[in-house]
């Protein structure tokens, strides 16, 4: 079989985030055949946790999510654009909760959640602006997903009602 049937494109960026005064990786992963057809536009699936999404040695578990393999195995699934956003590693409960956690066994120095919206709006404000001016993206809320697993995944039902005139909820 032709190599190039299984050849997916990954780019790597560094977005910065305002609230932090960092950068964060984010990686963009091209469906097959992306730079053929000009005219095409794609939807485009934004995974939490991006460290997670692509390869095992930068998972958190050991075990990435495979999103590689199961597109190469799954030829006949709808192409779309992938995009990887990592966690901010130690501040990850932080970004991925909505409030501070007041009620836990925690030293009182130590606060954690509570800056979810400041997430939310970095990956409304800077990451999907960036992506749907970088590619060729169908940036209607109706071919934009968010996705992640545990709190990168319960953190978007809660901001898709606030800001339901962008994604689907």
């Amino acid at each position: 079989m032709n190599e190039s049937y299984f050849y997916l494109k990954l780019e790597t960026h560094q977005l910065h985030m305002s609230y932090k005064n960092e950068k964060r990786r984010v990686r963009v992963l091209l469906p097959k055949n992306y730079d053929k057809d000009e005219s095409e536009h794609y939807p485009v699936v934004y995974m939490h946790d991006g460290q997670n999404v692509f390869y095992s040695s930068e998972s958190f578990s050991g075990y990435s999510w495979k999103v590689i393999p199961a597109i190469k195995q799954k030829p006949d699934l709808p192409r779309m654009i992938v995009v990887g956003i990592d966690n901010g590693g130690q501040d990850r409960i932080d970004e991925y909760t909505p409030w501070k956690i007041t009620e836990s066994p925690l030293p009182e120095d130590i606060e954690l959640g509570g800056r979810g919206a400041e997430f939310a709006e970095f990956v409304m404000t800077a990451v999907k602006p960036f992506i749907d001016k970088q590619y060729r993206t169908k940036s209607d809320k109706v071919h934009t997903a968010m996705i992640g697993s545990s709190l990168g995944g319960n953190i978007w039902p809660l901001w898709g009602l606030n800001i339901k005139t962008k994604l689907v909820v």
